[in-house]
């Protein structure tokens, strides 16, 4: 197995959105690219997260492979690796082996792999009629907003509006968006609309690793999970979250 990414540093990136979530998991390498799905510790939120071999400068394999791996380690090891410097996976001795390298010098590190079930296979089957896709910030900022007043957030999409709304012992925010604004890009609503609540830290977490210019889709059904979905250096993510059922 050999698999070159041209800048570590994107590799990085990419492998912040697993981490942000789960902490272990298990890589399915396959002649396709690289795949994992994995559910939180809590089990109330899930990864879903790919890589095609075109977002590679080299992707060879001879077999398919599982690589289960301390995700937090793994990250933490990518994290050294600087602008300008290749990083490249392979394994030995039945260790996966991460070697940075630019012009006359490289370093490699080798970590265990880790002996994960199978775990979560399929992603959940929701046919989602409304969704809203604006700008990774916008929404980091809205979430800002929502933590000076409540640990979770309630959600709505209408024909014509994204909105936050958040209620606290200490206050209340509300936060709206019009389709067609700035921050909007698109927006997609079903006959009735969707409004559902999350709890506001994985939210957080899900957008953590995304940048200013990342396009971010929301996809909303009432009391049903979320959906979210970004891409980010060649890797394409997807969570899902359950929701908080409220009597109303």
């Amino acid at each position: 197995m050999k698999i070159v990414m041209s800048e570590a540093p994107f590799l990085k990136s990419a492998i912040d959105s697993v981490v942000n979530l789960v902490e272990e998991g298990a890589f399915e390498i396959t002649e396709n690219g690289i795949t994992l799905k994995a559910m939180d510790p809590s089990q109330i939120s899930m990864i879903s997260f790919s890589m095609e071999k075109s977002s590679f400068e080299t992707f060879e394999i001879t077999e398919p492979r599982k690589l289960g791996l301390d995700i937090s380690q793994f990250s933490n090891i990518l994290a050294r690796g600087k602008k300008g410097e290749k990083v490249e996976l392979s394994l030995e001795d039945g260790r996966l082996s991460i070697c940075f390298s630019a012009e006359k010098k490289k370093r490699t590190f080798k970590i265990n792999l880790l002996d994960i079930g199978t775990g979560v296979q399929k992603e959940p089957a929701i046919q989602f009629e409304n969704s809203v896709t604006l700008n990774a910030d916008a929404f980091k900022e809205i979430l800002k907003d929502a933590k000076l007043i409540s640990s979770h957030v309630k959600l709505m999409l209408n024909a014509s509006d994204f909105i936050v709304e958040v209620k606290g012992d200490t206050g209340h925010l509300k936060d709206e968006f019009s389709k067609g604004s700035q921050e909007v890009i698109d927006l997609k609503s079903g006959e009735n609309g969707a409004k559902s609540t999350f709890p506001l830290q994985y939210l957080e977490d899900m957008v953590k690793a995304t940048s200013a210019s990342t396009a971010l889709t929301i996809f909303l059904e009432t009391d049903k999970p979320l959906k979210v979905f970004y891409e980010l250096f060649g890797a394409k993510i997807t969570y899902y979250l359950a929701p908080r059922i409220e009597n109303e």
